[in-house]
């Protein structure tokens, strides 16, 4: 779920510094004797490395963290592997509405919605419980 803010920040730091050999340079790795398509970049290393460590130390400091990743997981669920996904799928294909295939493909995206919002509510009352607990 942190592709995409881990993309957006390589993405403007590359912007801001298009000529720094640390934030733009590749550096192919070869594995036995063939140079296989796989590459390196410092700064997408040191960068994804410190998120972990800060997410792993809040992990720790907090004791309700697993329930904030549980609501964060709930609520970006629906809309990032149901919702677009579906819409997407019915424009690219032309599906006409009110058609079987557009009302199963309506039912199944209204579904997944009941689903996220039912592990949000959990989350939600995990993150009350962790909270009574603390005081």
């Amino acid at each position: 779920m942190a592709q995409p803010v881990l993309c957006e920040v390589e993405s403007l730091c590359r912007r801001k510094w298009p000529k720094s050999e640390f934030v733009n340079r590749e550096y192919p790795i070869k594995i036995g004797r063939r140079n296989l398509n796989f590459s390196i970049n410092l700064f997408r290393l040191v960068w994804r490395t410190m998120y972990v460590v800060v997410a792993t130390g809040l992990a720790l400091a907090l004791p309700f963290f697993n329930d904030l990743l549980a609501l964060i997981g709930a609520v970006s669920f629906w809309p990032l592997t149901v919702y677009f996904p579906i819409t997407m799928y019915i424009s690219r294909k032309k599906i006409n509405r009110a058609t079987i295939r557009w009302f199963m493909l309506q039912f199944v995206n209204l579904l997944s919605l009941l689903i996220a919002l039912a592990a949000a509510c959990g989350s939600i009352e995990g993150l009350g419980e962790a909270l009574r607990i603390i005081k």
